[in-house]
């Protein structure tokens, strides 16, 4: 598990063009650490964060976490769509396809 430092968080929040709140560094400090796990499992690797590691890995890392943290900040806990005529609601508890992409390069198989 990787406990990311203040800098860190800020840098994430800045990756989405938001300026750093004490709510938004809570959330992003809440949620950063599962985001990094959920990334090296979907990789089936193990992203060096440290900062004398490669800095190439660490980017897509760090922009997955800032995508999923924007995910999960705008969407209403996977709400999908709303319907008010007979109250439909539709929900989902994936993170889409497109906020992995940055970590597709560095996806092992798994046999």
């Amino acid at each position: 598990m990787w406990n990311p430092t203040s800098d860190e968080i800020n840098e994430i929040i800045v990756l989405n063009g938001d300026k750093s709140t004490t709510n938004l560094v809570d959330h992003y400090t809440a949620l950063t650490p599962v985001l990094y796990d959920i990334g090296c499992s979907w990789t089936n690797n193990t992203f060096d964060m440290s900062e004398d590691a490669d800095r190439q890995k660490q980017s897509a890392m760090k922009l997955f976490i800032a995508k999923a943290c924007k995910y999960f900040e705008t969407t209403e806990l996977g709400l999908l769509s709303r319907s008010m005529g007979t109250v439909a609601y539709s929900f989902s508890d994936e993170i889409p396809a497109t906020v992995y992409k940055p970590l597709k390069p560095y996806r092992k198989l798994r046999w």
